[in-house]
C-alpha cells in the first residue's frame, strides 16, 4: 500500500506521489496536487470543484455513520 499524506484542504488521504508540501501561515501543510490545479482556475471552475468535493465528503461522512451504525448495532447484538 503506497504511502498517504492527508490533504488539509480537501480533508482525504492520498498517495504520496499526489502530493505537495504547501505553504501556508500556519506552515508547511501536505496539499494534493488536484486542489493545487483547482485553486488557480477560474472562480466558477472553484466553485465546481468545491461542490464536487463537498459531494464526496458528504458522501464520505454518510458511509462512515452507516459502518459505526452496523458497529453498534453488531455490539450489542441487534444486528
Amino acid at each position: 500500500m503506497p504511502e498517504m499524506k492527508f490533504c488539509y484542504c480537501c480533508r482525504v488521504h492520498h498517495p504520496l506521489d499526489q502530493m505537495r508540501l504547501f505553504p501556508t501561515r500556519q506552515g508547511v501543510r501536505w496539499r494534493c496536487v488536484r486542489s493545487i490545479e483547482a485553486a488557480v482556475r477560474s472562480r466558477l471552475e472553484r466553485d465546481a470543484f468545491g461542490h464536487q468535493q463537498t459531494l464526496i465528503n458528504r458522501d464520505a461522512a454518510s458511509r462512515a455513520a452507516e459502518f459505526a451504525q452496523r458497529l453498534r448495532n453488531y455490539a450489542t447484538g441487534n444486528a
